[in-house]
């Protein structure tokens, strides 16, 4: 016989296998990769970008206030210009109807320099036909000579007559001075009303010329104003100009900053949400690899209960086998010791020898639970197969697999040994369901 009975326990926490903690550290390792590439690398480089963003659209919001600040001197400035030009035109009013009203009146004026020249050429029409007058008169006096009023009266034929020639003399003598008198007047009211008219002109055309001037002055008051005015737009323009291009600007640098916010919070989210993701990657991860130990635990257990129960039991787990799954030899050799009772207690498995190094084979295909060191088993390797199927291969010289490994039936996990507790060469093969050990056999083609 080339294995001898022993004591199987519990491991205890500091002798679990070395694979186990090398899965453990590689799937750590493997979650911080996938951590860290989830972890955008321009993380810093953008939020710099923020920050530069964030001080371009400060300078430019500064700006725009220095640019509103001078704004509103001028804006200032063209109310009261604006004010001015009210004023102005209020102005320019008044004097347009002051410039009315002198019009108006130089109008009644020019009708009465009419009326006084009408008056003058009447006066000069009346001057005209008492000088005519006098000279008929002159002319009379002269072809029919008389003597005086009174050889009239004397030649008279009687008294009446007499008297009648005086008053005619008389009245010749009234005439002619009232025509000298009428004249001297008509040619004194003429010069009058000539000398009224020409005033009359002259005043007008001064009060004309006069308020034409002031509408001139306030015309180019206003001109110099509305000037003024343009200039001060089209300076206000420039400026609001600037300050709304500003605005643009700063609107645009708040836009880019906020995308860059939602993208870093999306990369924040997706971090969080990655984070999470390893997490839960790492707690299954863990209770599979609790669920991997209690699978071996329950295995040692129930190898160490079979070894210590009576033979009688050995054959109900037997009875009780599975079939239906086959399985192929692990390994070229002799069986040397079957499942059963031997030496008092249970044979859980079977020993095939075979010599040191020959390979061993995954007897189907699985996932590695187990590979490394294991007491009285010595370097083992423990497969998991479908249907809750646990195969195990003890006594190893060397392991060719890793705890989490999946494997194909005949992929080589290992070579025969004898390590742990065993006197020659050779494979211990068990098979167990739940814990409980089944013969190989029932399940070797």
């Amino acid at each position: 016989m080339y294995c001898r009975s022993v004591t199987f326990v519990q491991l205890p926490p500091a002798a679990k296998p070395l694979m186990t903690r090398l899965h453990r550290l590689i799937v750590a390792c493997i979650g911080l990769c996938l951590l860290a590439q989830l972890i955008p690398s321009g993380v810093s480089a953008q939020t710099e970008q923020i920050d530069q963003l964030r001080s371009d659209r400060d300078a430019v919001r500064a700006d725009r206030a220095r640019a509103a600040a001078d704004l509103d001197p001028l804006l200032s400035a063209n109310e009261q210009i604006e004010e001015a030009l009210r004023v102005l035109t209020e102005d320019l009013a008044s004097r347009q109807a002051e410039l009315d009203a002198t019009r108006f009146q130089l109008e009644r004026a020019r009708i009465e320099v009419i009326a006084a020249q009408d008056e003058v050429v009447l006066e000069q029409q009346r001057i005209a036909d008492l000088r005519l007058q006098l000279q008929r008169q002159a002319i009379t006096a002269y072809v029919q000579p008389r003597g005086t009023g009174d050889e009239d009266v004397f030649r008279a034929s009687d008294l009446n007559e007499g008297e009648r020639r005086r008053a005619l003399v008389s009245a010749v003598q009234t005439s002619q001075a009232d025509i000298l008198d009428d004249l001297r007047v008509a040619e004194a009211n003429r010069e009058l009303a000539v000398a009224r008219a020409e005033n009359a002109q002259r005043n007008i055309e001064s009060r004309e010329l006069q308020a034409q001037r002031q509408v001139t002055q306030v015309d180019g008051a206003i001109a110099n104003q509305q000037r003024l005015e343009a200039i001060l737009v089209e300076r206000i323009a420039e400026f609001q100009e600037e300050v709304d291009l500003l605005a643009v600007d700063e609107a645009n640098l708040q836009a880019e900053i906020t995308g860059l916010i939602i993208e870093e919070e999306q990369r924040a989210a997706a971090i969080r949400e990655a984070a999470r993701i390893q997490a839960e990657r790492e707690r299954v991860a863990r209770e599979e690899e609790q669920r991997r130990q209690a699978q071996i635990a329950a295995a040692v257990r129930g190898e160490a209960s079979a070894v210590e129960a009576p033979v009688s039991r050995a054959n109900a787990a037997l009875v009780g086998a599975p079939s239906g799954q086959r399985l192929t030899w692990p390994v070229n050799g002799t069986v040397t010791s079957n499942f059963g009772p031997r030496w008092g207690r249970q044979h859980n498995g079977i020993d095939i020898a075979a010599n040191t190094g020959t390979t061993v084979a995954s007897a189907a295909s699985g996932t590695v639970i187990a590979a490394g060191f294991s007491g009285g088993f010595g370097q083992r390797v423990l497969i998991q197969h479908s249907g809750g199927l646990v195969t195990l291969y003890a006594h190893l010289s060397s392991i060719n697999v890793s705890t989490g490994q999946s494997v194909s039936s005949g992929t080589s996990i290992g070579a025969v040994g004898c390590t742990g507790s065993c006197t020659g060469p050779h494979l211990h093969f068990e098979t167990r369901v739940g814990g409980t050990a089944y013969d190989p056999r029932s399940y070797l083609g």
